[in-house]
């Protein structure tokens, strides 16, 4: 990471508006991009696994897996990423909700808290 490039944390990212997120986003590091996205994820997987099956599991998973500091750096093959995230959400589509999908594979997606403040 840079010194220019903020570091900004989930809970500081996703109560912001779409629009102040997505300017957020453009702004910040690779690295940092990483970090909310997988944050998101992984704190749905833990809301949601218990109605998940093995096979949707798996998928989140690979979502998780699938989201790296190169897919955010310059020089990357956008046609190739494009094409991984494209089979991704085919793959993703074909065992989850729409509404799963979105909350994990979009830019729209809800905030969730950490799972300790939903047990309050």
């Amino acid at each position: 990471m840079t010194p220019e490039q903020p570091i900004i944390s989930y809970d500081q990212f996703m109560p912001q508006p779409r629009e102040r997120r997505i300017q957020i986003f453009n702004e910040i590091s690779a690295e940092n991009r990483v970090l909310l996205i997988q944050t998101h994820i992984k704190r749905w997987l833990a809301t949601n696994r218990t109605r998940l099956n093995s096979e949707q599991v798996d998928v989140v998973e690979e979502s998780i897996r699938f989201i790296s500091p190169e897919k955010y750096q310059e020089g990357r093959d956008m046609e190739q990423i494009h094409r991984e995230a494209e089979a991704l959400r085919e793959k993703a589509e074909a065992v989850l909700s729409r509404e799963d999908v979105v909350q994990i594979l979009s830019d729209r997606p809800d905030y969730v808290p950490p799972i300790e403040a939903q047990k309050s």
